[in-house]
């Protein structure tokens, strides 16, 4: 980095200000920004308004996207006493529309069904079969795969038990976004329900102690509705057709000031500021505010997604999420999510930006991430947390958001969950992040991490497959992709001084564009190019994933030979990704 860049980036952080910050986020505290909500509106026309007084060019975008809003939910113990509980319904669950649905109530253990579960678990206790007929409840969240899984079982409804006082809102569709004709009868097919820890434990007890009777009711706002979704573009100098995308959720759970209030107004401050300074940007940034993250299952992100496609495919270098930053307590940059290629670029920035060791892993398929399917490289998710230790102390089980705050998606998350200092701190991360990539001479992506994690990964797969299944072929490939690119980055190491605009340094770039369009697909879709996978975990290389369950199966049954097909088919498309990057860096 060029001692020009250093003192120009410092100039940018200076000019970092609280003011508007402060002023969104004491407006929004009195919005419920609800997705179709006239709130919502409210508060995309406050920002709007921003963005027209201080000039800036923008667009709001009012897509109809596909919504599920939660009204109301019950709880009724009939026998052995009657009794009734607390209790939400998440998104997409079916709605009995008024009308009870009353069954015997089975406790159905969680995978991990210990005193500090991980309500995030997505697993079945694996020795329940047939629940026919029953309602069962369970701990952790209404994770979708759970919800399908007692649907194959025959239950009429499904209780999940929160670990906390609060009950958390959610959402419990695997359809990633809008559905589409190839996921259209993907939805929730049984009413779901969720309980807080304490009245849980009261209705496994009642599991426990003989028949329990109990009847459930859920409400709920299905339908396509019309929200802002804002878009503005601020312009580089040099190259104003490549951008970063940098993104974050206006829509809440409640009043949500952790999640994503701050969010809101870190993106706003950050607008003010690259604008102000535009003159100083070599590629150019985009900035979008989504609806739709909450009861949508990301749908506004992925209209994005879809509405863009070929230009993001053509001109955007990173895609960039802000959720939750500026919460108390949260000084930790331990768990971060980035793509591998651009984990150093991060690790440098965060330490760079606020002297802070950071740690990042491979993106889980939550938040805004609708855009593996096009290749793009990613980084940042949630921002700040709670260090660990203190989590501890306080005795916090893990959340999604507000900086590890546990008012996470529940109708605590106000005021107080708020931290200007920590968003300070966190929009020096987020600005030195994206800064030094639309500056950078040679785009800072290390495709070498990638072709490790592959060899990794085919490693880990190889000895769960045994004798099973040989995945010589695709190590291989591997193996010298990883050679190819060592010459490839030895390249662009001379590059690095070359004049900026130079045609190769613009083709070096290209390259590692195209890289990432052809390797990102493969370690974190199924679908492919311009489909969005199910909003449920992805396993790296996923194509090959299936080898972790091979050697569990009986040889010589029909699932031993179908998932031998499978394998067959996944490494052929893992390794003509690989021939087709070694074409790109001119390596084949």
């Amino acid at each position: 980095m060029t001692s020009n860049v250093k003192e120009q980036e410092k100039l940018l952080l200076d000019d970092i200000n609280m003011e508007t910050p402060r002023k969104i986020v004491e407006t929004f505290s009195g919005l419920i920004r609800e997705s179709g909500s006239e709130d919502e509106r409210t508060a995309s026309q406050f920002l709007a308004q921003i963005l027209e007084d201080w000039g800036i060019p923008h667009t709001v975008h009012y897509p109809t996207i596909y919504l599920s809003v939660p009204k109301k939910a019950s709880v009724q113990a009939i026998a052995p006493v009657s009794k009734t509980f607390r209790a939400k319904t998440p998104s997409f669950s079916v709605s009995t529309d008024g009308a009870t649905v009353q069954g015997e109530l089975v406790y159905v253990p969680s995978a991990q069904a210990t005193d500090r579960y991980d309500m995030f678990d997505a697993k079945v206790n694996e020795e329940v079969n047939d629940l026919s007929g029953k309602i069962v409840i369970s701990e952790g969240l209404a994770m979708p795969e759970k919800v399908a899984t007692f649907h194959d079982k025959g239950v009429l409804g499904a209780i999940f038990i929160n670990p906390g006082k609060n009950i958390h809102d959610g959402i419990c569709t695997t359809i990633w976004g809008s559905p589409d004709l190839d996921t259209i009868g993907n939805e929730p097919k049984i009413p779901v329900l969720a309980v807080n820890k304490s009245d849980g434990e009261e209705l496994k007890a009642m599991c426990q102690t003989g028949r329990a009777v109990i009847e459930l009711s859920t409400s709920l706002e299905k339908g396509w509705f019309a929200c802002p979704l804002i878009d503005l573009f601020i312009e580089g100098t040099e190259e104003p057709e490549t951008y970063i995308l940098l993104h974050g959720h206006l829509d809440s759970w409640h009043v949500g000031i952790g999640d994503n209030t701050t969010g809101d107004a870190a993106l706003m401050e950050m607008a003010r500021i690259f604008y102000k300074h535009r003159d100083k940007l070599k590629r150019s940034l985009r900035i979008a505010i989504w609806p739709g993250h909450s009861t949508g299952r990301y749908a506004g992100s992925t209209w994005f997604a879809d509405q863009f496609a070929l230009d993001l495919d053509t001109n955007c270098i990173a895609q960039v999420n802000c959720d939750s930053p500026g919460c108390r307590w949260a000084t930790s940059y331990e768990k971060m999510d980035w793509t591998n290629e651009v984990g150093d670029h991060c690790k440098q920035a965060i330490y760079d930006a606020v002297q802070e060791e950071a740690k990042g892993k491979r993106p889980n398929r939550a938040g805004d991430y609708s855009f593996h399917n096009i290749g793009i490289t990613s980084f940042y998710k949630l921002s700040s947390t709670i260090p660990q230790e203190q989590l501890k102390e306080k005795g916090y089980y893990p959340v999604g958001g507000c900086g590890s705050n546990i008012e996470w998606h529940t109708e605590d998350d106000l005021m107080d969950v708020a931290d200007y200092e920590i968003l300070r701190r966190d929009l020096k991360v987020y600005m030195t992040s994206i800064y030094r990539v639309l500056q950078a001479t040679v785009l800072p992506y290390d495709f070498r991490k990638t072709a490790d994690e592959f060899i990794e990964t085919i490693q880990q797969y190889q000895e769960a497959a045994g004798e099973h299944f040989s995945f010589e072929l695709v190590a291989n490939e591997a193996k010298i992709l990883r050679l190819v690119l060592e010459d490839f980055y030895r390249d662009l190491e001379l590059l690095q001084a070359t004049e900026e605009s130079s045609p190769e340094v613009r083709a070096a770039n290209d390259k590692l564009m195209q890289l990432g369009r052809t390797l990102i697909p493969i370690n974190f879709t199924r679908r492919g190019k311009f489909h969005h996978d199910p909003a449920v975990q992805i396993p790296a290389l996923p194509d090959i994933a299936p080898a972790l369950q091979l050697a569990a199966l009986e040889p010589g049954t029909h699932r031993y030979h179908v998932t031998r097909n499978h394998l067959l088919r996944g490494q052929n498309r893992v390794v003509w990704a690989m021939n087709e990057a070694k074409k790109i860096i001119g390596r084949s």
